[in-house]
């Protein structure tokens, strides 16, 4: 993998599912200057609805191709692995797509950030240990003495 950052101003992000990965990761794509951000699923958390931004959208339904044409970044995040791999399938060439399911229907993965003195610290595991970069996040931040503040795990 190749690791870079990526300038999301004026994209369409599209999420599929409304769960507590989900939730992460629109925590993080609300700091971004996009276009919109469009989260398709069955059922959301209660903490979905407290999320006052002009360019989110929740559209309570099953997820339908159709749901992704327009995206350029696409994450699907459901609890149903056959529902993430029929999204990673219907996406096109040049849509990005995040499988939280299946690492290798990815075309990337999202890394733990944080911001020290206008140096950026990313630490990722190629999707193979959320639970071991969270850890060793917190431990460098700790020895870094960073804020909670500046932190933008993914």
């Amino acid at each position: 993998m190749y690791a870079m950052q990526v300038n999301l101003t004026g994209k369409h992000v599209v999420i599929i599912g409304g769960g507590r990965v989900a939730y992460r990761k629109v925590q993080q794509l609300l700091k971004e200057d996009m276009h919109a951000i469009t989260i398709i699923s069955k059922t959301f958390l209660p903490e979905f609805f407290a999320i006052t931004h002009a360019n989110l959208k929740l559209i309570t339904k099953c997820y339908d191709a159709n749901d992704i044409k327009n995206a350029n970044l696409i994450i699907a995040a459901t609890d149903d692995k056959e529902v993430n791999n029929q999204v990673a399938k219907d996406a096109h060439i040049d849509q990005w797509v995040n499988n939280v399911s299946d690492k290798e229907q990815s075309d990337f993965y999202n890394v733990s950030q944080f911001t020290v003195d206008n140096v950026t610290v990313q630490i990722i595991s190629e999707g193979k240990d959320y639970h071991k970069v969270k850890t060793l996040t917190t431990e460098i931040k700790e020895y870094l003495n960073c804020s909670d503040e500046e932190d933008k795990n993914d």
